[in-house]
């Protein structure tokens, strides 16, 4: 919780905040990434209505804790009433309503306190859009890696189609064996080809959906690079993640939210004050009975005080106060639970995909060795075509695992930075010169 910034200041930071997302956005245009972020934060429609939703609550609070408006009555007399003095043509009343001493405050910081959970959330909403982003773009380049692997072996069968093809012409003995090859490199060649153009479409559909996350048009072009690297994990410690945690500061927020409501309703369980004066409007009269005072207009002060009888609805309504914090207690420890589990199965998922990551980069290194020199041993005929195709479908099935291991890893990096709230724009429109 912010306790240092006032409500009003909010009002003032609700202006600035979208403008120094456009910033951030402009400010790292090397790397596309961090852009298309920014770019979703800043057009998603799920994340502007949340800020919209956050910006009427605040807008709320900023009118909250204020008295109401006075009070005025007019009485008109259509026939004078007499009096031994005068005779009274109107009056006019003015009151103002007092509450009990604290209510206002904390009408005033029930509102605050609802304005910061909508702010949390709204945190939480482009945070939790940031890392939908991070986990779309690396599932989009491990796709393109697996239309690279998987073309690059086309390649190779184009390669030993063309040597099979020699081989067939120049050596007349070995003709019904060489024939049977040239037929089953088509057939692996077709195989392979289906394959790119299912991986093709599958990307196609990747990019049209993540233009759609940035709410643009779902064929707009994309800036990609051309290879998947592996991110290094960050070292991030539970306290930090704790203290930037949304949905743990919503929790809070909410529970404050309640603890005023409660102040609230036991306040308007107290009596009220009014205070005002009336003035009355008098006329002369014939014959009065003190006649310095014939027609003198009157001026009278007033007080009321309610008398909070009926108590039944205060009570109730501080208990449902109760309850809705011991419910938010709840949801605090909960999500506390749930951020501890998730922050140390990371580290071990990590270190899973990191030894799969290991293993597929040196069998793909090894496979790829292997046919190269069995493309050289299949000239001299000391290599079957058999287990040429059977080494480069192992080849392929490595290189889409090793491609998948990049993408799963770089996720868990960015779940990670999720849990960290790395990529919070709402914060960084705040207070713009945090890092």
């Amino acid at each position: 919780m912010r306790t240092d910034k006032t409500i009003y200041t909010r009002c003032r930071l609700l202006l600035l905040m979208f403008f120094v997302i456009t910033i951030g956005a402009q400010a790292q245009p090397s790397d596309s990434l961090a852009t298309y972020i920014a770019a979703a934060i800043r057009n998603n429609p799920a994340v502007i209505g949340g800020y919209n939703a956050y910006k009427a609550q605040v807008m709320s609070a900023c009118g909250a804790g204020s008295l109401n408006d006075p009070t005025i009555q007019v009485g008109v007399f259509p026939k004078s009433m007499q009096h031994v003095n005068g005779k009274q043509i109107a009056t006019f009343t003015i009151m103002q309503m007092f509450p009990w001493f604290g209510t206002l405050k904390a009408g005033r910081e029930n509102m605050e306190y609802k304005a910061e959970s909508a702010y949390q959330k709204f945190r939480a909403n482009g945070i939790a859009l940031a890392y939908d982003v991070q986990k779309q773009w690396y599932a989009m380049l491990a796709t393109q890696e697996k239309i690279k692997a998987v073309k690059g072996k086309v390649s190779l069968l184009e390669d030993i189609k063309k040597l099979a093809l020699l081989t067939y012409k120049t050596q007349s003995r070995m003709r019904n064996a060489k024939m049977s090859d040239q037929l089953r490199l088509e057939a692996e060649e077709q195989n392979l080809e289906e394959q790119v153009a299912s991986l093709e479409a599958k990307a196609a559909l990747q990019r049209q959906q993540f233009n759609i996350v940035m709410h643009r048009d779902a064929n707009a072009p994309l800036v990609v690079p051309d290879t998947i690297a592996l991110r290094e994990m960050p070292s991030i410690s539970w306290n930090d993640i704790e203290a930037q945690d949304p949905l743990l500061q919503k929790s809070v927020a909410d529970g404050k939210a309640f603890e005023a409501q409660e102040r609230l309703a036991t306040n308007m369980g107290k009596p009220t004050f009014s205070v005002g004066l009336q003035y009355m409007l008098n006329g002369k009269v014939m014959n009065p009975k003190m006649e310095n005072m014939n027609g003198m207009d009157m001026v009278m002060p007033m007080v009321t005080v309610s008398v909070p009888i009926y108590r039944r609805k205060i009570y109730m309504s501080k208990e449902a106060a109760k309850l809705n914090k011991i419910s938010t207690d709840y949801a605090y420890q909960n999500r506390q639970d749930a951020l501890k589990s998730e922050y140390l199965s990371i580290g071990q998922r990590a270190e899973d995909v990191k030894r799969k990551v290991e293993l597929y980069d040196k069998e793909v290194k090894i496979l790829d060795r292997t046919l190269s020199l069995m493309n050289t041993e299949y000239a001299t005929g000391s290599t079957s075509l058999t287990d040429i195709l059977e080494t480069n479908r192992q080849y392929i099935d490595y290189a889409l695992k090793k491609a998948e291991a990049y993408a799963d890893y770089n996720t868990l990096v960015a779940e990670y930075e999720k849990m960290a709230s790395r990529y919070d724009y709402a914060t960084r429109a705040e207070n713009p010169r945090k890092k």
